[in-house]
This record gives structure tokens, C-alpha cells and sequence, in this order.
């Protein structure tokens, strides 16, 4: 496989591996613990000084007077943990699974020694309910990551019950519960991976690096901050000083279409069909694009020379023969879709030569075609990760973890700022769909290619005080750049004559110049396709960031777990975006309207106090979080009436003052002080239930440009300004649930929960009466509740089959607290109040179901060796949703509202495989299959007024009356257009791929 050049961050992650005494392996939140009593096996009394000890590690505790242990600060694993004391039989128990931030039960029974050294070996039973977790937490392993059939980290996530996936003009990600995309983290070994300009966490993760995974969807404890929806925590695994381990995974699409239809840009798409067609010359009529011969009419180009031989201006005048020469040159043929998807996914871990250092190198390379062609015609994503772990001492740890992420994409407009990205992951792919204008399909500057780049570092002393205390110190270094502009110019040489006039490579290349260069809009011959004019955005931005933290967690008796924690954070954001639709670049001096343009550095602290108390099974987790941040800049005078009064904000007195409006701050602090209580309580009913209830506040700053950006409007008359006195927005959030096993096989999980989201920044604007000074700032004036229940049986285990399937229903309802627009017109005032201010959402049941059928390893006759019916894997992963809802005139008052139904979704998705193993080494072979059904979903119609207007909704009346729903497409009378290409996308596709362990 061809791997990317990574340039001065590889030099970064190499430059690493010299300071190998630099390296350890857990994070205070990263790890989990063993607590249990041992007892005498005849008489029930409790063993005092016994030691236990989990084999292959320094980990360890001694049995106090009531034979209570804990052994603290263990990575997640599964471990052999051995019990001994002089005058008894050592017992072992097998197969212990840790998990991240649970308590493993795990009692002992010792017999009195009769043999000298006898030893009784078990496999330790898993509790059938996890008894101290009094939160939504799931654990997905690195065997459940294999097995399903997906293509990336985020689609494994989003099959998790409360998580969805969205791609936009806002950005690409998860969803949780209802939340925005901003309002979840993704943590690799401590390391958020979070651009801090958008909150959004980036997703391109190595899944062969994977050692298990945290999710958590409600009730997160005290120590987590900045989040307000969910919170994934990846452990990855280690590399190991007594052996070298390679884990392989790859897997190839072979070339094909990601859209339903034929090409447009083909001989057999609707455009070469009507204008390079038979009835080229004499025209396409409306009868013939009412008995569906052709897609829509053409006047010909016999009709079209003589129009503009007709016309003032001689440089049309053509031959019929030589316009069309002309349209064919200026609409060749793009190729596309014609290379394959290919990901591949490695890790290598074990011993760095010459010291006691252990490595894990892991490198994930994903190279997807886009739908259609854009600047580009694929994605990249290109995620590295180092590891380096070395024990000082047996209390004694350091770490050095490093992740370089870097993603290549195409921008989602052409005219606009936006924070989304085009990929070609089927998300990518329905948003590229909805970005595809068939006006700018042949030129290929039109949206311009994107590079997004970010390293992240950390250095954690991890140091066991006591047996019952540790404390992990960490130092974090962050670099993120991002880079749009548009491509390489255009070769303005002739290349092409037709009759005497000499064509260029348009449509292909950028038409401007490196600084200044005007930009003019140029069409086709018949004025249809842009053929010139390109992507209007560019972005230089980057910030760096360092953060130095502690955490101390400390067992203080057999019923209490303390965690105190203190972090600090520094980061130097220096923004640089342009959006011009006049030349290639402007210096912001000259148009600082065109810009978003600041270098700030804000300050950020945080602490907490979270005890987690342990009583005969029942816990509560009770926290308390504390968060200080400092925009470290003076708030703006927003008063209406200052503003009405005295039209402070023009583009003159931003000059005057230096590029700064610095004149007209006010004395207002910059700074936030916020206080979050957590409280988490789990009771068990017996042995094998429990319920749940959590209850917390949770908060996080706006992101940057809400805080920052300050510009005068083009106009002169009026700013963009930022709102450095507002609320942070706030989500308190309640979860109560329940879990109950059924015998040690199955599983039911029932929650429900409530959102209440206040303090929601959206944008608002305030208007002089005669436009003299009109401000664009941000209010907290939306809210949101959220509402779902979820429900969720699983069989855990299983020699033949096993696998969950999950019910979630949600309901929501959002609006404004204040006002979108403060007039000073009174009469805009009063009729601002008559509109709609709630937007209730129906309630959308969604169904998911994974189920995974195997073979056993030793199943059938042996032949040659091998057991070839044994090991054989069908995983099938069925997603169905309601459509819910839509609409249709959300500026309409409340009692006017129209909502329409919507059609549902359903998808299909499956793995085959077949494992085999050769000595210790695994391999697998496997067929991935995604929509299996080929189901073409929701459509996206020619011209949506059109689409609405054929449907028979029941609202309507007369012969227009009928029970279609939004999203039908397939009967006679639905007009959908003639966009063929574009109407329907992400068609059943395979993958095929090769897994390696050894």
C-alpha cells in the first residue's frame, strides 16, 4: 500500500522514540480495578494478610481484617489473579476481566494445604450485571470491533443505541441523544481528539490498535468536562517487551459508482443525450420529453446559431456544426469512480531494540473515491499512532503517547464558509450529494480541496503511591492546521481550434492569480454550466495548544474511592479565513469584511472531587466539577439602545482604532466561573439487577468564533461582534434505568432519560431603523428538551450465535427564549412576535439489531490439518428507523404549522468470514457486503417545489388529497426531475479484505 508523506509530524513522532525512558501505559480514567474478600472455604471466616496478585504485572494487595482487598490502577485486560498465604492452597482465577473505570468482583475460597505447593486453577465468572456503574456505559472490545461489518470508527460508534451520524455544512460526526455535534469528545489514551476551532472530535481512528472502548451516553462523573452529550474513551493496546505482535487489516472496494443512475457527464447521461444527441440539431420538443424519449427540451442548435448570428455581437457567430464542437469540448468527459476503495490498518508492537522501552506503532490509511468528481476525486485519511511504555520502577511509570491525524476532503460550497467536508464514507457521500449543483458539475475548481492536519502529544507520570493510592501527572502539546484554497491555475494556451478560434483546458484549472487576481464568473456557450470562477473560500487557520493536568485517586477505605483532579490549558488560536467573490485574495487591511481574522489566546481551568462509594454492592458516584475560562478580551457594548443612539459600529472607527472597534469595550469581566454537580447512584435488587439514576449539570464554552470574530460589514455601516458576556450553554441531564439478567446468557437494559438544554448561543442581529448601524452577534436565546427511552437485550455469550438488538425511542422539542432580530422598527418588533417560537419534533422509534453466527474452532472432520468447517463468521448488522415526521413551513405560526409524514429507512449490512490459524498466528478472509438490499433511501428531487407539489398528502384537499409520505418516489405521478445521477446514492456495495494476527 502506498503511505502518505507526513512531513515535519513524522519528524515529530520519531524524534519521540529517543526519549525511550519516557513511557508507561495508563491514564487515572483509563483504568479499572479488582476488589473482592477471600474466606476460609470450611469455616466462612475471613482470611486476614492474604496475598493477591494479578500474574504478569507488579499489581498486588494484601487481605485486611474483614479479608477485603483492591487492587487499583490495572489497564483494561482480561488476567489470571492469584491468591496465596502460608498454611493455604493457592487458588488462581482465569480469564479476569478489567474494564475501564468498572469494578471487577472477584472473592476467593482458600482450603488448607494438604500437598505441599498444590494449586487450584478456575475460570472466574463475569457478573451478569456490572453492579457499579450507575451510568449509560458500554464496553465494546476489540473482538466486537472486528466483527462488524463497517468501514470506520464512526460507524461502529453510531451503531451504539443513542448515537447517529450527521455530515453537513456544519461539520461531520456523532450525534448522542439528540445533541449537536460539538457536544461529544473522543479521547485516544488520554488524548482528546477534538478540533478546538469546532469542538468537533475528529474520527479517523486505527481500529487494530484497539484495545477496548468506553462509551458513555448520559451521567457522566466530574472528572469529564467540556462535553454535554457523550464521551468515548479509547484504550488501545501495548506493545509487549517478551515478543513482537502484528495486527493487519485490510480491505478493498473494486471500482464502481456510489450513485444509482448513469453518469452525467457520459454519453448516456441526460445532458450528451440532449444536446450531442439525434435530435441535437433540430431541437428536443415537450412532446418528447412527455413520452420520456428525453429528459427535458432543447431548442437545437440550428435555432441557436441563428439566435446569435441574429445578435449584436459577432464573436458567436457559428456554424450549427461548430457550436455543438464547441459544447463537447466544453463538457468532456470526467472520469471518476473508476479506481478503488481501499483501507488498510497495521499495528506492530513489542520490544524498542537495545532498551527496555515497548512500542505500539500503528498506522491507518483510508483512500475512498468521492461520489462525483470535485477539485478531487477521493478522500484521504491517514491516521499514525506511537506508544512507548517503560516501567521506572514497580510504582514508577511514564508514557509517551502521539497521535498525527490527517484528513483530505473537498469543501461543501463554493460561495460560503462552512465547516463540513466532502469524503467518500457513505456519510460524505449523502452530503456530497446535496452539494452537487448540476450548474457546476464540469468545472472542477468550483469546490475547493481541503487538508486538515492534527498532532497531538502526551507525557503521563503515572506513580502507585500505596498499594490504595496513585497519581498520574500529565503534560499534553497540541498542533492543528488546516488548509483550503483553491487549485493549481488554469493553462489560458490554446489548445483546441474550432472554426478560428483557439479553446483552452477550460473547464479544467483555476481561473486567478495568487494575490489580487480578479475572479469572472464565465459560462458555457449556451450559458448553462459554469465553466470558470472556482471556489471563492480559503483558510490558512491553525492553533497550538499545551495543557498540564493531575489526577490522584486514592482507595481511603473498603468504601470509598476519591478522584481529585486539576488541569490547566493554554491555547493560541490564530484564525485566517477568507470567503471572496470579487478576486483570488484580498489583504485583510484592505477588506477586512471578507475575513475572519483574530489571534487569541484564552486560559482555561478546571478541577473536581469525585467519590465513588462502595456499600454491599450499592454505589453512588458524587461529584463536583469547577470550570474557569478567560477569553482574556474586553467585552463589546451590545445595548441596543447605545447602539440605535449613537451608530458606534462603522467601518471608519474600526480603522481609526487600528483594525478594532478596542474604543467601544466595556468594563465587563471576560471570564466565566462555573460550579457542575454530578451525582450517580446504582442499587442492586439482587444478584443479577439493578437500577440507575444519574443526575448532573453539564457545560462547555462556545467555540471560538462566537467569542472572537470581530469585523465591519461591507456596507460600513455595522459589525460582526462577538459575545464574550454570554452563558455558556448548559445541559442538565436525568437518567434513570434498569438491568436485569436473564439466567448468565442474556441481558435487558431499559433507560430513559431527559435533556434539559438552556443557554444555546444563536445567532442574533440588531437593526437600526435606517440600516446605519446593523450589529450580527450571538445570544443565549434557544433551548431544546430531549426526551428518549432505550431498550436493549443482549446475549452476551455463545458458542454458535450471540449478539443484541436495541429499541430507542426520542422526542424533542427546541425554540427561542429571546428574539432572533431586536428592531428598532417597532412594527418589525410587533410582527417578529406573531411567528412560530417552539418546534416540537415528533417522537421516532429506531430499531437496530446486531446478531454474529459462528462455527466452532474445533467443528468437523479435519482435513489436511485443518478443521475447514470450523470458525466460519456471519455477522449481520439491521438498522430501521420511523420517518417521523417533517415541517413543511417551520416560519409559519404555531397554528399553521403542516407536518407531513415521512418514509421510513431501513439498511442491511453483513460480514462472512472465515478464520483459520496456523500455530499462534490467526489469519481471516472475509466478504463485507453494505446495503445488502440495495435500498435507495430517501431522494433528492431536481427541483424540491416541484417534488412537494406532486405528492398527495392527507392535509390536502380534492383530487390532490391522498396518504403520500415525504420521501416516496416510485409511483407513476412523483416528480422527481431528471438528475438521474444524483437523486439516489451509496448503492449496495462489497468489500473484500485480509486480517492478520500474529
Amino acid at each position: 500500500m502506498k503511505l502518505h508523506r507526513y512531513g515535519t509530524a513524522i519528524a515529530i513522532l520519531l524524534s519521540h522514540v529517543l526519549l525511550v525512558a519516557m513511557a508507561g501505559d495508563s491514564w487515572a480514567a483509563n483504568t479499572g480495578k479488582i476488589a473482592g474478600r477471600v474466606i476460609d472455604r470450611e469455616t466462612s471466616e475471613p482470611l486476614v494478610g492474604v496475598n493477591v496478585v494479578v500474574d504478569g504485572t507488579t499489581a498486588g494487595a494484601a487481605t485486611d481484617m474483614g479479608g477485603n482487598y483492591t487492587v487499583l490502577n490495572l489497564p483494561p485486560g482480561v488476567y489470571s489473579v492469584r491468591a496465596s498465604i502460608i498454611g493455604y492452597g493457592q487458588v488462581v482465577q482465569e480469564n479476569v476481566k478489567v474494564s475501564i473505570n468498572q469494578t471487577t468482583p472477584l472473592n476467593f475460597a482458600l482450603s488448607q494445604q494438604l500437598l505441599e505447593g498444590e494449586t487450584v486453577v478456575v475460570q472466574a465468572s463475569r457478573p451478569v450485571v456490572q453492579m457499579d456503574v450507575s451510568a449509560s456505559q458500554r464496553i465494546v472490545t476489540a473482538e466486537a470491533i472486528q466483527s462488524r461489518p463497517l468501514d470506520n470508527f464512526e460507524e461502529i460508534l453510531s451503531t451504539e443505541i443513542g448515537i447517529s451520524l450527521a455530515a453537513s455544512t456544519e461539520g461531520s460526526g456523532l450525534i448522542v441523544r439528540g445533541g449537536q455535534l460539538n457536544e461529544t469528545d473522543i479521547v485516544i489514551d488520554g488524548l482528546s481528539t477534538r478540533n478546538e476551532r469546532t469542538q468537533q472530535p475528529m474520527t479517523n481512528l486505527s481500529l487494530t490498535a484497539i484495545q477496548e472502548v468506553e462509551i458513555l451516553t448520559g451521567g457522566f462523573n466530574a472528572e469529564f468536562g467540556d462535553i454535554r452529550s457523550g464521551l468515548v474513551n479509547v484504550i488501545t493496546k501495548e506493545g509487549n517487551l517478551d515478543r513482537y505482535t502484528i495486527s493487519f487489516d485490510g480491505k478493498l472496494r473494486p471500482p464502481d459508482r456510489k450513485h444509482f443512475g448513469p453518469s452525467p457527464f457520459g454519453i448516456d447521461g441526460p445532458f450528451w443525450q440532449v444536446y450531442a444527441g439525434a435530435e441535437a440539431f433540430t431541437g428536443v420538443t415537450q412532446d418528447m420529453v412527455n413520452s420520456k424519449a428525453y429528459p427535458f427540451t432543447f431548442i437545437g442548435w440550428n435555432e441557436v446559431a441563428r439566435q446569435f448570428l441574429a445578435d449584436t455581437d459577432p464573436r458567436n457567430d457559428y456554424t450549427p456544426q461548430e457550436l455543438l464542437e464547441i459544447w463537447k469540448w466544453q463538457h468532456r468527459t470526467r472520469e471518476y469512480a473508476n479506481k478503488p476503495d481501499y483501507i488498510g490498518d497495521l499495528s506492530i508492537g513489542g520490544k524498542v531494540p537495545f532498551s527496555n522501552v515497548a512500542f505500539l506503532l500503528s498506522q491507518r490509511y483510508e483512500n475512498l473515491q468521492l461520489v462525483y468528481p470535485f477539485s478531487r476525486n477521493n478522500s484521504i485519511a491517514s491516521t499514525t499512532l506511537l506508544k512507548l511504555t517503560k516501567r521506572l520502577s514497580p510504582s514508577l511509570k511514564l508514557s509517551l503517547n502521539n497521535t498525527y491525524i490527517l484528513v483530505r476532503g473537498v469543501d461543501g460550497s463554493i460561495y460560503d464558509d462552512t465547516v463540513g467536508m466532502i469524503t467518500g464514507t457513505r456519510e460524505g457521500t449523502q452530503y456530497a450529494r446535496d452539494a452537487h449543483f448540476w450548474r457546476y458539475i464540469w468545472h472542477d475548481a468550483n469546490f475547493n480541496p481541503i487538508e486538515t492536519r492534527q498532532y497531538r502529544g502526551g507525557l503521563a507520570l503515572n506513580h502507585l503511591l500505596s498499594g490504595k493510592t496513585f497519581y498520574d501527572l500529565r503534560l499534553e502539546f497540541t498542533d492543528f492546521r488546516t488548509r483550503q484554497e483553491p487549485i493549481a491555475l488554469r493553462d489560458t494556451a490554446g489548445v483546441k481550434r474550432i472554426g478560428d478560434t483557439w479553446y483552452d483546458e477550460g473547464p479544467f484549472g483555476y481561473v486567478g492569480s495568487a494575490l489580487g487576481g480578479g475572479i469572472t464568473e464565465k459560462y458555457d456557450i449556451l450559458g448553462e454550466f459554469l465553466m470558470s470562477g472556482g471556489g471563492r473560500g480559503q483558510d490558512h487557520s491553525k492553533y497550538r495548544g499545551v495543557s498540564l493536568s493531575m489526577d490522584l485517586v486514592s482507595q481511603v477505605n473498603r468504601h470509598n474511592e476519591v478522584k481529585l483532579g486539576v488541569k490547566f490549558e493554554y491555547t493560541d488560536f490564530q484564525e485566517r479565513r477568507e470567503i471572496n467573490n470579487g478576486a483570488t485574495t484580498t489583504p485583510v487591511s484592505e477588506a477586512p469584511w471578507l475575513w475572519w481574522y483574530y489571534n487569541e489566546s484564552p486560559i482555561k481551568l478546571a478541577g473536581y472531587v469525585q467519590d465513588k462509594l462502595e456499600f454491599e454492592g450499592m454505589v453512588a458516584n458524587v461529584g463536583l466539577r469547577l470550570d474557569y475560562y478567560n477569553t482574556r478580551t474586553q467585552a463589546f457594548n451590545l445595548d441596543p439602545a447605545f447602539i440605535f443612539a449613537n451608530n458606534p459600529y462603522t467601518l471608519d472607527s474600526y480603522r481609526a482604532n487600528n483594525g478594532s472597534f478596542a474604543n467601544l469595550t466595556t468594563s465587563e469581566g471576560s471570564y466565566k466561573l462555573y460550579f457542575s454537580p454530578r451525582i450517580g447512584v446504582s442499587h442492586p435488587i439482587n444478584t443479577a439487577s439493578k437500577i440507575f439514576f444519574n443526575y448532573g449539570h453539564f457545560l462547555q464554552p462556545p467555540v471560538v468564533d462566537q467569542l472572537f470574530l470581530v469585523r465591519p460589514n461591507a456596507t460600513g455601516r455595522g459589525a460582526d461582534l462577538p459575545n464574550v458576556a454570554a452563558e455558556w450553554p448548559r445541559t442538565i441531564a436525568y437518567e434513570a434505568g434498569l438491568e436485569q439478567g436473564i439466567g448468565t446468557d442474556f441481558l435487558i437494559h431499559l433507560t430513559g432519560y431527559y435533556k434539559d438544554v438552556s443557554d444555546q448561543l444563536s445567532p442574533q442581529n440588531i437593526v437600526s431603523l435606517d440600516g446605519e448601524n446593523d450589529i450580527t452577534t450571538y445570544a443565549n436565546n434557544s433551548y431544546a428538551d430531549i426526551r428518549g427511552l432505550e431498550l436493549k437485550l443482549e446475549k452476551r455469550f455463545g458458542d454458535w450465535w450471540y449478539g443484541w438488538t436495541s429499541l430507542e425511542y426520542l422526542t424533542s422539542s427546541e425554540g427561542r427564549t429571546g428574539y432572533r432580530y431586536l428592531y428598532e422598527d417597532r412594527q418589525l418588533a410587533n410582527r417578529q412576535r406573531e411567528t412560530a417560537a417552539q418546534i416540537k419534533q415528533k417522537g421516532v422509534p429506531s430499531v437496530t439489531a446486531n446478531l454474529s453466527f459462528r462455527t466452532p474452532a474445533d467443528f468437523g472432520p479435519k482435513v489436511l490439518g485443518h478443521k475447514l468447517l470450523g470458525d466460519w463468521r456471519l455477522n449481520v448488522l439491521q438498522n430501521w428507523s420511523d420517518g417521523g415526521e417533517s415541517l413543511l413551513n417551520p416560519d409559519a405560526p404555531l397554528k399553521e404549522q403542516i407536518w407531513v409524514k415521512v418514509v421510513d429507512y431501513a439498511n442491511t449490512d453483513l460480514m462472512f468470514e472465515k478464520r483459520f490459524a496456523l500455530g499462534a498466528n490467526r489469519f481471516g478472509l472475509y466478504m463485507q457486503v453494505n446495503n445488502l438490499f440495495d435500498n435507495k433511501g430517501f431522494p433528492n428531487p431536481f427541483n424540491w417545489n416541484k417534488y412537494l407539489d406532486s405528492l398527495h398528502f392527507p392535509h390536502e384537499t380534492g383530487s390532490q388529497k391522498g396518504n403520500d409520505k415525504l420521501g416516496e418516489w416510485d409511483k407513476p405521478y412523483i416528480d422527481l426531475g431528471w438528475n438521474t445521477w444524483s437523486q439516489f446514492v451509496n448503492p449496495r456495495e462489497f468489500y473484500f479484505g485480509l486480517r492478520i494476527e500474529m
